[in-house]
Formats: C-alpha cells, sequence, structure tokens
C-alpha cells in the first residue's frame, strides 16, 4: 500500500508539467513569512496562501477541510463536523503549530492547540499557511509551522452579501453582512451559522464508549470591523470574532446520557498603523482572546443527570512592531506581552503565566541575492527566558530557477495540563518539564516562467527534549507522567505544482517524510509517510468544475506502532455557477466513492455528502 501510493503521489507531479500557472498570482502580498508584507515570490518561507476566491470556488464547509488539501497538512479530528481536530505540519506534534487570527493567538493553554474546529469558514477572508520552524518570529510552540488566518476586511462601496446552503447528514449553512467604505471610515458586520446531525462521533462498536446514535454540531459566529483612516498614512481601528458552538460526542459507559460540550472562541483587538516617514512604519496593537470549553458528562452510569467541567483561557496580548527601510535593507524591531490566565472547575496549582517577548528581523536583495535573519527572546515567567533564530538565503540562477536554503531554531513551551494538573490515579503532571526545542535545516528549489511554478523543498528537523507520556510507579500506582526523554527526527521533501493552460487549473502537492522517535524508531501517532493531493478545475462561461484528489498512507494511531491505521484515497467533485455578476451557485461531493476510512482509530467519518450553497456577492 505504502509503495503504490508514494508512487502515486509523485505521480501527481509529474505528468502536469503540459499545465501552467493557477488563480494565484506571484505579485499576491503576504505577511506571515517575514511579519511584513512581500511578494509571495521573494519570500524566503516555505508559504501557501489560500484566498476568499479558492474558499468560495471549492465550496468547502469547514476550516478542517480546507487545511486537509493544502502541502505539509496532515488532520485529525475525533468524529465528523466540528469534533476536536489536530493539525500536523511536516509531521510535528498538534501542539508545535502557532495560530493566530488577525495576529492574535487563540489558543488553549490547558492543552496547548487551537480548536480550528470552532473557526467558520464563512468568517475567513485568507489564510496563509508558513511550514518549518518559526519561533524566530512567533516564540513559542512554532516547531511545525504557523497558521495565520485574516477574517473578512471591507473596501469598495457598501454593499450586501448573504449565502445559504442545505446538505445531507442534516447540514445548513447560512450567513449575511454589510461591508464597506464611507469617506474615510471602513467597516464590515457579519453574522453566520452552521448546523448538522453528524455522524456517530465513535463508529467501532467494540468500543466501551461507542453509541450509534448521530452525534451533531451547532455554530453561531459573528465577527465586525471598523477602521478610520487618516489620508494614506495613519489608520486607526477595531477587530472582533465571536464562535459560539455545541458538540455532541460519544464518550462514556453510560447510553442514556448525551455527551456534549460547548465552546466559545472569541477575540477582541484595537490596533494603529502608521507611516511617520516614507522609511518608518509602525503598528501598534492591543487585545484580548479567549477559548472558554464546557464538557458535560453524567454523573454516573445508571442515570442521566449531569455534572460539567470548565477550562478557560484568557490571552491579553500586546504588540509594537516598526518596519524601517534603509538602504541596506528592511529591519523590524518589535516588542510583544503575552498574558496567560486560567479559569474554570480544575483547580491548577499554577493558573497564569506571562511571556515578554522582543524581536528583530532583516530583509535584503542585492541583484540575485536575497537574504532573511531573523532573532527573537522570549522570557517565560515559568521556565526563563529562550532565544531563537533564523536565517534564509535566496539565489536567483536563471530568470526561471531560485534555489533558498534557511536554518532556524524553535520551541515549544509545556502546556499548563503537562505543567500544574492536580494529581490523580491516572496522570500527574510534572513542573520540571523544560521546552520542547527543534534545529532545522532546509533547502529548496522553485521554478517558475510565468506559466509553470513547481517547488521542491527537502528538510531536516531534530526535536530535542521531546514531551512523552510515561508509566511511572508512584507508591501503589503507575500513572501516566509527562517527561522530557525522547529526541524525534522530522525529515521529508514536500513537492508541489502550480499551473493552468487553456482555462484548465491545476494545483498538486506530495509529502514524502519520515517522522520518527530516535530512542525507539517507531513513526509518531498518525503521520503517514507519504501524503498527497490533486485539484484541477475549468471554466466553461458562466460553469467551472473542479475534482480533488486526497491520498494518504498507512500510519499507526499510537506511539508504540501497534494500532495501525489504513491508508485511504478521497475523492472530491465540485460545481459553481456564476447566474449574473452578483448571484452564484455551488455544489460540492465530497468523498464520492463513499470510502470507508479513518483518521484516528475506531472514529467516525462521513461518507459521500453533498452541500448546495447559494451565495449573493455583488462585485466591488
Amino acid at each position: 500500500m505504502n509503495k503504490t501510493i508514494s508512487a502515486g503521489l509523485i505521480g501527481l507531479l509529474l505528468p502536469l508539467s503540459s499545465y501552467a500557472e493557477d488563480s494565484t498570482k506571484l505579485d499576491d502580498v503576504v505577511v506571515t513569512a517575514s511579519r511584513t508584507p512581500q511578494k509571495i515570490s521573494d519570500a524566503l518561507g516555505d508559504i501557501s496562501v489560500i484566498t476568499e476566491q479558492d474558499i468560495q470556488r471549492a465550496g468547502q464547509t469547514s476550516l478542517v477541510e480546507l487545511l486537509s488539501m493544502q502541502p505539509g497538512i496532515e488532520m485529525a479530528q475525533n468524529g465528523g463536523m466540528g469534533k476536536s481536530s489536530d493539525v500536523y505540519i511536516r509531521g510535528a506534534n498538534a501542539t508545535h503549530t502557532v495560530v493566530l487570527v488577525d495576529g492574535m493567538r487563540i489558543n488553549s493553554a490547558t492543552n496547548g492547540t487551537t480548536a480550528l474546529q470552532s473557526i467558520p469558514l464563512s468568517q475567513i477572508e485568507r489564510v496563509e499557511i508558513l511550514r518549518g520552524p518559526a519561533s524566530g518570529l512567533y516564540g513559542a510552540d512554532a516547531i511545525g509551522g504557523v497558521i495565520q488566518i485574516f477574517t473578512k476586511s471591507a473596501n469598495g462601496k457598501p454593499r450586501l452579501n448573504a449565502s445559504v446552503g442545505l446538505g445531507t447528514y442534516g447540514t445548513s449553512i447560512a450567513d449575511a453582512g454589510i461591508s464597506g467604505r464611507i469617506s474615510d471610515t471602513s467597516f464590515s458586520l457579519l453574522a453566520g451559522t452552521l448546523s448538522t446531525n453528524g455522524v456517530s462521533a465513535i463508529s467501532n462498536p467494540r468500543n466501551s464508549s461507542y453509541n450509534p446514535d448521530s452525534d451533531g454540531y451547532s455554530n453561531k459566529n459573528y465577527s465586525a470591523r471598523l477602521a478610520q483612516h487618516f489620508g494614506t498614512n495613519h489608520e486607526i481601528g477595531l477587530s472582533a470574532l465571536l464562535s459560539d458552538s455545541e458538540n455532541h460526542t460519544d464518550s462514556g459507559t453510560n447510553k442514556r446520557f448525551d455527551y456534549y460540550g460547548s465552546q466559545i472562541l472569541s477575540t477582541l483587538q484595537i490596533y494603529s498603523k502608521n507611516r511617520f516617514t516614507d522609511s518608518w512604519v509602525s503598528t501598534l496593537r492591543a487585545g484580548q482572546s479567549r477559548d472558554n470549553l464546557k464538557t458535560y458528562s453524567a454523573r454516573s452510569a445508571t442515570n442521566a443527570a449531569s455534572t460539567y467541567t470548565v477550562f478557560e483561557t484568557v490571552q491579553t496580548q500586546y504588540f509594537w512592531q516598526n518596519d524601517i527601510t534603509t538602504k541596506a535593507g528592511l529591519f523590524t524591531l518589535g516588542a510583544e506581552r503575552r498574558e496567560q490566565d486560567l479559569d474554570g472547575t480544575t483547580n491548577f496549582t499554577v493558573k497564569e503565566r506571562n511571556i515578554q517577548s522582543y524581536l528583530a528581523g532583516w530583509q535584503a536583495k542585492f541583484g540575485k541575492n536575497s537574504m532573511q535573519a531573523n532573532l527573537r527572546n522570549d522570557d517565560n515567567s515559568q521556565f526563563g527566558n529562550k532565544t531563537t533564530g533564523a536565517v534564509s538565503y535566496g539565489y536567483q540562477l536563471t530568470p526561471e530557477w531560485r534555489a533558498n536554503a534557511s536554518y532556524g531554531t524553535a520551541f515549544a513551551a509545556p502546556t499548563f495540563n503537562q505543567l500544574y494538573t492536580p494529581p490523580s490515579t491516572s496522570f500527574r503532571s510534572n513542573p520540571d518539564l523544560k521546552p520542547e526545542e527543534s534545529t532545522n535545516k532546509e533547502v529548496g528549489l522553485y521554478y517558475d516562467n510565468g506559466v509553470h511554478r513547481l517547488g521542491a523543498v527537502y528538510y531536516y528537523n531534530d526535536v530535542d527534549n521531546l514531551i512523552v507520556n510515561t508509566r511511572v510507579r508512584i507508591g501503589a500506582i503507575t500513572p501516566l507522567v509527562p517527561i522530557n526523554v525522547s529526541q524525534a527526527v522530522l525529515k521529508g521533501l514536500t513537492l508541489t505544482y502550480q499551473g493552468s493552460l487553456a482555462g484548465l487549473q491545476v494545483r498538486a502537492s506530495a509529502d514524502l517524510q519520515r517522522t520518527e522517535d530516535e530512542a525507539t524508531g517507531n513513526l509518531l501517532p498518525r503521520r503517514a509517510k507519504e501524503h498527497g493531493n490533486l485539484a484541477f478545475s475549468k471554466n466553461w462561461g458562466p460553469w467551472a468544475v473542479g475534482t480533488e484528489i486526497e491520498a494518504s498512507g498507512s500510519r499507526y494511531n499510537d506511539a508504540a506502532n501497534l494500532i495501525p491505521i489504513a491508508g485511504y484515497a478521497l475523492v472530491n467533485l465540485y460545481t459553481n455557477y456564476k447566474i449574473n455578476n452578483d448571484w452564484s451557485l455551488n455544489a460540492r461531493i465530497n468523498n464520492l466513492l463513499d470510502k470507508n476510512y479513518e483518521l484516528i482509530t475506531d472514529y467516525g467519518t462521513y461518507g459521500t455528502n453533498l452541500l448546495v450553497t447559494l451565495r449573493y456577492a455583488p462585485a466591488i
């Protein structure tokens, strides 16, 4: 199976050489690779962009679906839509990815991950994905990479927009908003809702938590932006996002009780962006994000009475960045402070910590040579100082060929669960844990002739002080205890192609990787040696038709590599019909061949499913 998929993934790229560039333009501007605006063709980091046009054209329902089709990314989900999800970038752990929403972290400090399943796709205008260690830019946890999400913005004359969709599994979506600019004031307001009956979260009847009922999900979401412009050089504004969801699961042995949870994610920030001189731009931001998770469980195995557990992370964040252009290049100087506070029903021995950070960056281009360097110091009140950085170099070999090389370090901070959870018979926290550390080396080769775009990136990422849960005898019990014992090696090759010819648009990627625990030689859980995607579409007048193929090799569900998960290949179809300049109709079929597959052992996934969406979006 692995050899077949490996050959197939490589084959995805080879026959496509007759096609050419897709809708992503080389002069598209990105910010995540350097924290400053730059053309994607100038970025020295391994970066991908998902535009609003990409999102609307493909018609996906969730952010998890959208990310699963990107290079270097694998997803795992505990059941159907809305269930907790993990993202693995280049084989790094789920806690090794920084997720930003409009520049702010929105993760849980207790488990260290971000609830991607609760960030509504209808609120997203753009996603940038930076693969590879980036702690020199973004601080703790960026061992695998960074996902930055930008919510809907405003420009042009005021206009309404709305969409409504219906699908299988009792799925329905709707959103409506207004955005635009009046004189020197721009604004955007958007509200949305999504609900689905879903599938049974656990699909294996032999699992003790199995319940054959459907486990649904619902979400209500809101966003707002307001900005006041003072000429072309100064802007102040605010932005807010709120996502309120309810998620039903299978858990425990009481089949009479419907286990469920509610989660509220929110961000609120104010900012000021000022160009004081032709060479100096200052950005000042202050805000707060919240992740409030409340889970309901049965009080006992014999009655339906409920009890609940609350975990809430509040992060207050301040950031000041100065970009200074000189003849020697662009210099970036910044200071950042993040204050994490916990609340809830669990009595953690420590409930707060602060991180004070300072960063510096430099970018320059001299003839055929491009360079970037970043350095950052994070002073964490829990474990002290950590300094990380990166250097990158690019050389334009010919007008079509470019080569890059980089070296960087990164680290991941232990979570509050690992450090401060109250002791129990099954788990003991470890306040002496050290941060996980990584050293990454990579080289890339890119080809672009204005018609074809190909890339090949090889990386080798050493992760030290890897935190693993190990059974430790304490008196008469042997609870799980997180300890720094392991070293992991994440190495692989990412191949990408983008192009179009005679209206046929093509994207393809293949990831060939090995992510292993050096102490045991075992593969890290839920990460395949081969993973790839192919997507292509064609326009016929008002019609656009596309196909997506996602393929993955086999994986293991556990660190001991005793529980295998079979590989899979999924085929999706979508079509768009442009009714007129304002109205469009989208239909999407996921898992066309009705494949039975798993992302996590025993957890359910959707069979063939359909969603039809009607959208009203006047042109700017």
